[in-house]
């Protein structure tokens, strides 16, 4: 389901007496029209900064959506985002922004033994330096911009390279691609010219996969979004 944009529906939308309840249930209003079984609690409320304001963080669930939100009162009103001038500081960007870094940090912790486990790695480099493991996507411009530096990064690390697109089907069929021809690589070097060969933007061209090959990236990334992958590239490294 796509994220419902709320910024647009709520500003300025007065309540008179912004309790706990009041805000409750006009949160309710707004999703239910989409998310008929909603259900909508505040799980924390604290006072910020500005003028007096506070900042009322929202739990929304059903049976098939979850999210936490951010939202602000001060006497009858509410409003989606406070943007304190002065301090160049939006509070709710500032929220998203930790948001994504806990689900970073939960990733990392989920998936730090995952990853020692995993078969289908690309190593890269010394045996006897740190383990990097990279997330990565042939079509992800992050991704590549990475792959350019990675002579430089095995200087430090042992790099494992993990597939897992969030991008097209061509991604992953050239993931499978990038597993399949790989296992005939004899030195980094070759790994590193096939990686370059499926990474590359301008590849139009390349063989057929079989089901089974794509079902095997595709089981891949089904694993480790189960753990949390939000985005490519994502690290996890064994020294920190």
């Amino acid at each position: 389901m796509k994220k419902i944009t709320l910024a647009l529906l709520i500003s300025n939308v007065l309540l008179f007496g912004a309790s706990n309840q009041e805000i409750i249930d006009f949160y309710t209003k707004v999703y239910s029209s989409q998310i008929p079984d909603v259900k909508i609690s505040v799980i924390k409320r604290e006072k910020i900064p500005v003028d007096n304001f506070e900042s009322v963080i929202l739990d929304i669930q059903s049976e098939n959506f979850k999210e936490q939100i951010i939202t602000f009162t001060k006497d009858s009103v509410i409003v989606p985002d406070i943007l304190d001038l002065k301090n160049e500081i939006s509070y709710r960007q500032a929220f998203e922004m930790e948001k994504i870094k806990q689900i970073k940090d939960n990733f990392e912790k989920n998936a730090k033994n995952e990853v020692k486990k995993e078969t289908m790695l690309i190593s890269l480099g010394d045996k006897t330096k740190p383990s990097m493991y990279v997330f990565s996507d042939p079509e992800c411009p992050y991704c590549r911009k990475h792959l350019k530096s990675i002579k430089q990064t095995l200087k430090d690390y042992q790099v494992h390279l993990i597939l897992t697109p969030v991008h097209d089907k061509s991604a992953f069929e050239k993931a499978a691609l990038i597993y399949k021809e790989i296992k005939g690589a004899k030195n980094d070097e070759e790994k590193i010219a096939i990686l370059n060969k499926y990474f590359d933007p301008n590849i139009k061209d390349y063989p057929s996969v079989s089901e089974n090959e794509l079902l095997e990236v595709i089981k891949l990334n089904n694993k480790y979004q189960a753990l949390g992958l939000m985005q490519v590239p994502t690290i996890i490294k064994d020294d920190e």
